[in-house]
């Protein structure tokens, strides 16, 4: 019985070293060159990739910002979290293609992608309107579509 003792406190003194990783801000500096180089770079190349030319992409990062809805953390900022939803609402990538991507889990996607989609949602009443009940004169006007604008 001591002898089964003796050798569990053995193996309990003999931790392993965790895996150690590599320094952050090398990962981070590689991730936001990402960000430099293939998307901000210039109008052409982010309104390809986010379907939003630079100017008007940081309006919205500053909107969700200004409103609180999003922060920076220690993960992501704001302009990298509706980055990757756009690119993956923009061209219908997956988690693992936008991950990739962006050098992040998949989870980390799916996360993130949630929180933006959620922000979206809490402006709807600035970002979405309504849809107008008047009929242009145009079509009013015009026997070809005017029997399918009746009221």
């Amino acid at each position: 019985m001591a002898l089964i003792i003796q050798t569990r406190k053995r193996k309990r003194g003999a931790r392993r070293i965790g895996i150690t990783y590599g320094p952050i801000e090398e990962r981070d500096r590689i991730r936001l060159e990402y960000l430099n180089n293939k998307i901000w770079k210039d109008d052409t190349t982010c309104l390809n990739m986010l379907r939003l030319n630079r100017d008007k992409y940081f309006r919205f990062c500053k909107l969700f910002r200004d409103c609180g809805l999003l922060k920076d953390t220690i993960h992501l900022c704001v302009e990298q979290q509706v980055g990757m939803f756009l690119n993956t609402v923009g061209h219908n990538l997956r988690n693992r293609l936008v991950g990739t991507n962006f050098d992040r889990s998949g989870e980390t996607v799916s996360r993130y992608f949630n929180k933006v989609l959620r922000a979206i949602g809490e402006l709807r009443g600035e970002l979405v309107s309504p849809p107008s009940m008047d009929i242009p004169s145009k079509i009013a006007g015009s026997s070809r579509w005017d029997p399918y604008f009746k009221v």
